[in-house]
């Protein structure tokens, strides 16, 4: 029989080849045999309950709210000052009209929505798509976070970049 110290590299071996059903799950989508998917972390499962809650307050509130008719202002609603570079400039600043389109988008009225302010809209959207994930993650335990790279995330961020700035210009052009 042997020891403990002398099993010790035996096991460590059969745990990285033979995963724990209690860490992994089947991969999802036909995924090739032998790849698993992560179950989630309790500590993610409440930061994504957090998540969901955050967007679902977003697009909520959204949803109470009356877009303002200028296309632009409707954040006032919260209390906020009117935008102080359209004040002094006569220019929107790089947000004018988001929450004015996250509001149309929230009410369903998605071609108003992108034509006030594009970027606007595809916050919306990113919101309702991160409350599907979110609750997805609730749902069937699953994480979704190894399909997170820094490649992945820098990529995402240089589009959402770009579209806010094409959107930016296109609300300069409205205004």
């Amino acid at each position: 029989m042997q020891t403990l110290p002398e099993r010790v590299p035996a096991l460590q071996q059969a745990a990285v080849t033979q995963p724990s059903s209690q860490q992994t799950a089947s991969a999802p989508g036909g995924a090739a045999q032998g790849e698993t998917w992560l179950n989630a972390s309790t500590a993610e499962r409440v930061i994504q309950a957090c998540v969901a809650a955050v967007l679902l307050a977003a697009i909520g509130a959204g949803m109470l709210m009356t877009p303002s008719p200028t296309g632009m202002g409707t954040h006032t609603g919260f209390g906020l000052p009117p935008c102080g570079m359209l004040v002094y400039t006569g220019h929107p600043c790089p947000t004018c009209g988001v929450t004015t389109s996250f509001v149309l988008a929230a009410h369903g009225r998605f071609g108003e929505a992108l034509v006030n302010q594009p970027f606007g809209l595809v916050v919306f959207v990113l919101a309702a798509a991160g409350l599907l994930l979110s609750v997805a993650t609730l749902a069937t335990g699953r994480s979704w976070l190894p399909l997170v790279t820094v490649n992945r995330v820098l990529a995402a961020v240089i589009i959402l970049a770009v579209i806010a700035a094409v959107s930016w210009g296109y609300k300069w052009t409205q205004v």
